[in-house]
């Protein structure tokens, strides 16, 4: 572990992880990483545009090679939301596990289909049945966290301070 706090939030689309790790990283005073971003930065196209040209295959090997080069960032303390899929490689979970805390921000299907709209920015949302396979599917990467948060029903305030409480609490 670093001496800054390094926070790794997982999780379904739709979870709040790019909300809340921004904000929970602005009350820690440690930068956000959003690894859809650096994977973008890095592909030099959209989510959408890899997904479509490599697949998911090919989208998550750039995540995987774009969370292990922030390596030497975490040293500072770091929040990361990290792709709805990344908890699905028991090798990345372990990675993240031995950097810092792995936080799941769970919620249900229903809510997460009310968060997520499908206007073309999210690739692998489909319909309610291939969205609910893909979830079932993920759900045991998530479910090996330390740390579970149920977002659902819950403000994006209170969801910030219940990341804060496991991130000050130490662990069991």
């Amino acid at each position: 572990m670093f001496p800054s706090p390094v926070v790794f939030l997982v999780g379904f689309m739709g979870s709040g992880k790019s909300s809340v790790g921004a904000l929970v990283a602005s009350r820690l005073g440690v930068p956000f990483v959003d690894l859809d971003e650096r994977v973008v930065a890095a592909a030099r196209a959209p989510v959408s545009e890899i997904f479509a040209c490599e697949g998911e295959r090919g989208f998550r090997a750039r995540e995987r090679v774009a969370l292990i080069a922030l390596e030497p960032e975490l040293a500072a303390g770091a929040v990361v939301a990290t792709g709805g899929g990344t908890s699905s490689d028991a090798e990345l979970r372990s990675w993240m596990s031995g950097r810092g805390r792995v936080i799941w921000l769970d919620t249900t299907l229903d809510e997460i289909e009310k968060r997520v709209v499908s206007d073309g920015s999210r690739p692998l949302f489909g319909d309610h049945t291939a969205l609910e396979q893909l979830y079932d599917a993920r759900r045991p990467g998530y479910e090996r966290s330390l740390h579970r948060i149920d977002t659902t029903g819950h403000t994006l305030e209170e969801v910030v301070d219940l990341v804060v409480t496991v991130i000050r609490k130490p662990d069991e």
